[in-house]
């Protein structure tokens, strides 16, 4: 009896990975956001302490399945001039990222605005528009 207790115990932590495993493959952040606007101040200017760099042209998020993000920041002429990296993870309507580059967290809510990624609310927010960019191709600094 307690054999098959324990089985069964077994199977269902199984099941309840595999489940969260799908769900986490299936969260509608994942994939590569493409900076479109963003409100006069918002959580993610103290990336930008050291000032902007006025040969920025745009920047990406990249939110990956396993948890990981790549922060990009593409020049004018298409050169990659910096990217950062940290984990992510989401609870509810709410994220948590993590820089393992600078030390620097974010924790806010996110919502989509028809096909938008917003990240924070009401006037502290920043806008993602979905992006399919290849970063395979572009040149590193």
């Amino acid at each position: 009896m307690k054999n098959k207790l324990t089985i069964l115990l077994l199977l269902t932590m199984l099941g309840s990975a595999y489940a969260q495993k799908k769900k986490d493959e299936n969260n509608p952040i994942i994939g590569s956001w493409k900076f479109s606007n963003q409100s006069a101040k918002n959580d993610f200017q103290k990336v930008f302490e050291n000032g902007q760099n006025k040969d920025l042209k745009s920047e990406f998020f990249t939110f990956d399945p396993n948890h990981t993000f790549k922060h990009d920041f593409i020049s004018k002429s298409g050169i990659l001039l910096k990217s950062l990296k940290g984990k992510w993870k989401s609870i509810g309507d709410k994220i948590r990222i993590e820089y393992s580059d600078i030390d620097f967290s974010l924790s806010f809510s996110y919502f989509f605005l028809d096909k938008d990624l917003v990240l924070g609310q009401n006037f502290s927010h920043v806008i993602f528009t979905k992006d399919n960019i290849d970063f395979q191709n572009v040149a590193i600094k």
